[in-house]
């Protein structure tokens, strides 16, 4: 038997490998979609994309809380009970479906107010009515993906979704470059995560054919369970939009969409970038649940502890590589005339910073089925964030500094403390100080590593290198500082021990 360790390796690396590929096509898309369709076209898709994410908080948090009950039976293979949540999964999602179809409809009416001068560009509503078509069907048949992920399958999904994307992305240029169409091209960039979902079901059904042939219903204490993480993964749902999808309607309402536009091309970044943590890190989330169902909360709040140390250093080197070569990028990748102003990218990168440091937050409050008790705190931050936001754009008009700084706040004040503190009081049953005291040094060696890399920066690397040779030098400096500057700090502590026992299992299994 494959073991759990193994698994979550496999699933890693291959998810690693995946969101790796699917940067270069994600970027290209976006310089045809820039260059042939316009800086408004951007901004207006953008704000689409905001709105449609607001509704989409219909799911109510379903997913994650149906999947906590996927654990114990894919466990003890109990197949009937796996059948009855999965049928569960399959018609919710198509109320939920309905029912943003419905709420994206009655919000055509209110788009004037977001768009103001860009009513004027052809065809917006018609580009919004494809968006929204394109969420809707996004959710028939996702709540496939959930049963690979808890079975520890997650690098099937990345596989199929690799190969989809490179198909869809040759499609995409090949017609706006034929057509320039602005809708066909909408039509075709919306329905690439649909085309993958059917495949990624069609998948499920032949593997788990035997799993998915019952019409047993869930039991009572399950249906409360479940009742009870909707509940509360709604108002993680509310909090986590408000705080990451409200930005650009802000800054639409305040400015306009040609501003929301610019800071959608570093949103593609960081972006990626945090897909590329969520899926490296979501890749072990099975894992990580079907080590809570047969391991002690002591021994999980170890694990914890070692995952996060994983997590902080890529998300340092992340947010090194946000800060110091978001511009460089962007100038070779679209013109110069698309970036912006250093002190804002250090916003964009620390504000990258301290929402990802949370991460492995996420998976164990999921795995442990926390949500309930996260209520007050998704509360605080969605208040905090809209208060904070409204006093730097209102009072100080910041514009998009403003944004930026108000998502920083209400990150610290809120959710940065109280995440950490309900796990380990209520998942792990242990006080939250070791992880408070690792968050403080850990911030310590990041603004380190941030004065190191901008002294390098100013004083040697900028005065000797062009545009391109500045960026492919400074990223594997990035890499480096990334990785050796914490070392002193965690010689011999059990976080380095398991990292580097990580990396030879890995380099063994090549």
């Amino acid at each position: 038997m494959i073991s759990r360790t193994t698994k979550a390796i496999t699933n890693a690396t291959w998810t690693g490998i995946s969101t790796l590929l699917t940067f270069p096509i994600q970027f290209i898309n976006r310089y045809y979609m820039v260059h042939y369709l316009g800086i408004t076209y951007l901004g207006i898709t953008s704000l689409y994309s905001n709105i449609l994410s607001i509704l989409s908080l219909a799911d109510l948090g379903v997913g994650t809380a149906i999947t906590f009950l996927l654990y114990k039976p894919l466990q003890m293979k109990d197949w009937k009970s796996l059948s009855a949540i999965m049928n569960l999964y399959k018609k919710i999602y198509r109320w939920i479906a309905a029912v943003i179809l419905v709420l994206g409809l009655i919000v055509i009416p209110f788009l004037g107010f977001f768009l103001k001068s860009s009513i004027n560009y052809n065809n917006v509503y018609i580009l919004y009515l494809v968006y929204l078509f394109g969420t809707v069907s996004s959710y028939l048949f996702s709540y496939n993906q959930s049963l690979l992920y808890a079975d520890q399958n997650a690098h099937i999904v990345s596989i199929i979704t690799l190969v989809t994307n490179y198909i869809m992305v040759i499609i995409q240029v090949v017609t706006l470059l034929m057509f320039k169409n602005p809708v066909l091209y909408a039509l075709l960039f919306v329905f690439n995560q649909f085309i993958a979902n059917c495949v990624i079901s069609l998948y499920v059904k032949k593997k788990y054919s035997m799993i998915l042939k019952t019409n047993k219903s869930i039991s009572h204490e399950e249906k409360r369970q479940l009742r009870d993480n909707v509940v509360g993964n709604m108002f993680l749902r509310v909090g986590g939009v408000v705080v990451t999808g409200t930005d650009n309607l802000f800054l639409s309402a305040f400015t306009n969409v040609i501003q929301v536009g610019l800071y959608t091309n570093y949103l593609t970044i960081t972006s990626s970038l945090q897909r590329f943590m969520t899926q490296m890190i979501g890749a072990i989330t099975g894992s990580i649940g079907n080590f809570s169902v047969v391991k002690s909360k002591k021994e999980a709040s170890v694990l914890f502890q070692k995952l996060q140390f994983i997590n902080f250093i890529i998300v340092s080197i992340a947010t090194l590589a946000i800060i110091f070569l978001s511009n460089e990028f962007i100038s070779l990748w679209l013109g110069k005339k698309y970036v912006l102003d250093h002190f804002n990218v250090i916003l964009i990168g620390l504000s990258f910073y301290f929402m990802n440091y949370r991460m492995i937050g996420w998976n164990f409050i999921s795995v442990y089925a926390l949500a309930p008790r996260m209520k007050l705190f998704a509360v605080n931050e969605m208040l905090a964030n809209v208060i904070f936001s409204l006093i730097f754009l209102k009072a100080f008009n910041l514009g998009l500094t403003g944004v930026l700084l108000g998502t920083i706040f209400s990150t610290i004040l809120t959710v940065g403390w109280q995440d950490p503190y309900v796990i380990f009081k209520h998942g792990f049953n242990t006080s939250p100080r070791p992880f408070f005291s690792r968050y403080i040094l850990n911030l310590f060696i990041l603004i380190l590593e941030l004065l190191i890399v901008e002294l390098m920066a100013n004083f040697f690397i900028n005065k000797l290198f062009n545009s391109f040779s500045t960026f492919m030098v400074m990223i594997p400096i990035i890499i480096i500082i990334g990785i050796i500057t914490p070392l002193p700090f965690y010689y011999k502590s059990l976080e380095l021990q398991y990292s580097t026992k990580l990396i030879k299992r890995l380099l063994k299994m090549r």
